[in-house]
């Protein structure tokens, strides 16, 4: 065991070792750093782009899949052959269900629009909420 190794074992984490350049602005610190380019799949979605766009493909595909095991199992347990389709129509409908309400939360969200829908003003927005 070098010095070196003692000396690491005895520093607290999280503190540079003797003679290693300060954290500064060119030196960012060592150690784990919070990701801010991490979002969300709604955040995914409601961005749009390619990785809108395959997040919303991913909705789709997982949704079609869960729910054709679904009736591929209804199918098994009832001796019939169409409740896997059935169960596919209905996870490709969910997916792009689940699409839709991102999209919604995200105009909601949006500072650019205020939360209005510019197809339906009167509808809805900040305004639309009866006043006392």
């Amino acid at each position: 065991m070098s010095t070196d190794d003692r000396d690491d074992a005895a520093r607290p984490e999280g503190t540079p070792p003797p003679g290693a350049p300060d954290a500064g602005p060119g030196n960012p610190p060592e150690g784990p750093r919070e990701h801010p380019g991490l979002r969300t799949a709604g955040e995914l979605v409601e961005g749009g782009g390619l990785s809108g766009g395959l997040t919303t493909l991913l909705y789709v595909v997982i949704g079609m899949g869960f729910w054709s095991l679904v009736g591929w199992g209804a199918d098994r347990v009832l001796g019939t052959r169409w409740i896997v389709v059935l169960g596919a129509c209905i996870g490709a409908a969910s997916g792009i269900y689940v699409v839709y309400l991102h999209m919604q939360e995200g105009l909601r969200r949006s500072p650019s629009s205020d939360g209005a829908d510019p197809h339906n003003p009167h509808q809805s927005g900040p305004d639309s909420a009866p006043r006392p």
